[in-house]
């Protein structure tokens, strides 16, 4: 309707158009100028000098990080669980293509704490069926390096089946290490994904900075594409309708323990079963499958808890296998 405009100005007053000529030019020529400054989101102004400075730029142009309101990485902030898990999810390229939902998915229904609508709310959907993400995870509160490394790896097994030798590494702090996040962080330090300080030290129950963990999501985005490179596949395996998996044990006699293994499922229809038990350095690493529904049967879509038990010696501590 504007050019309309000024073409039926032109017709009656050749002058007069001149005069609004002038401005639109003026005008284009500014819109070329702004645009040759615009592209890309400005640098952040606070990471030069960061040992992760080039990995934070590069996550920056893909997308996978932002700055806050004033355009500051703070790469020495602490990182919390909302800006983790979307650090995972995006650097990782998780996604739910291919997987029906038979009502759309809230991170309510996996969360307690978790609220629907937030800025990080799809990303811990995504998290409930690849990261093995705690029902009672709250988005504000810090991740600590050895839940992050836990976490990354899980989102790392999801994406690409691989394997790697169980590695012989020197680790100063390893016995500070939780028993269940011991072998991701292992395998993570393996791979090169992590490192570990000047004392050979994880640093496991510190807080994760932002800076630390946007380049541990660097290095493990390459290793993904060096698994592509080399012509293995790399894709989203199928994830798991369980969400919520914790084990639970209670001595049945002096020697022997009833290991009980719950998860929330999507409806009563699943079930839940344990494949293998591995001992190996007084633990017992549990392997567990979800038990498909029957398709001929109809069943309500409420969310349901389900469980297994298998008995094992009191001298073992049961663990959750990594999948492999």
């Amino acid at each position: 309707m504007h050019i309309k405009r000024f073409e039926v100005i032109g017709m009656m007053n050749t002058r007069r158009s001149c005069r609004h000529r002038l401005p639109a030019a003026m005008l284009a020529a500014w819109l070329l100028i702004w645009l040759s400054f615009a592209g890309p989101a400005a640098a952040f102004p606070d990471i030069q000098g960061d040992p992760n400075a080039d990995r934070i730029r590069q996550l920056q142009e893909e997308g996978v990080v932002s700055g806050d309101a004033n355009g500051r990485f703070r790469p020495d902030d602490r990182l919390t669980y909302a800006e983790g898990v979307s650090m995972i999810v995006k650097g990782l390229k998780l996604g739910l293509d291919g997987i029906q939902f038979v009502k759309e998915p809230k991170a309510s229904d996996s969360y307690d704490f978790v609220l629907d609508g937030k800025w990080y709310s799809d990303a811990f959907i995504t998290a409930s069926f690849y990261l093995d993400m705690p029902r009672s995870v709250k988005p504000d509160l810090s991740m600590t390096r050895e839940r992050f490394a836990y976490h990354l790896y899980r989102g790392l097994a999801a994406k690409s089946g691989f394997a790697l030798p169980k590695p012989k590494l020197v680790i100063e702090d390893l016995a500070d290490i939780a028993p269940e996040y011991r072998d991701s962080v292992q395998l993570l330090l393996f791979a090169g994904i992590a490192e570990l300080n000047k004392d050979r030290r994880f640093e496991s129950k510190r807080a994760i900075t932002r800076s630390e963990a946007a380049g541990m999501v660097y290095e493990a985005s390459a290793f993904l594409r060096q698994l592509e490179a080399s012509g293995k596949a790399v894709k989203v395996a199928d994830p798991s309708p369980l969400t919520g998996l914790k084990i639970e044990s209670a001595p049945l006699t002096g020697e022997v323990n009833t290991v009980t293994v719950r998860a929330t499922a999507p409806h009563p229809g699943y079930g839940i079963r344990v494949t293998s038990i591995v001992f190996d350095e007084g633990k017992a690493f549990l392997h567990v499958e979800p038990v498909m529904p029957n398709p001929d049967r109809i069943y309500p879509q409420v969310l349901t808890e389900v469980s297994t038990a298998v008995y094992i010696g009191a001298e073992y501590t049961p663990v959750l296998a990594l999948p492999e």
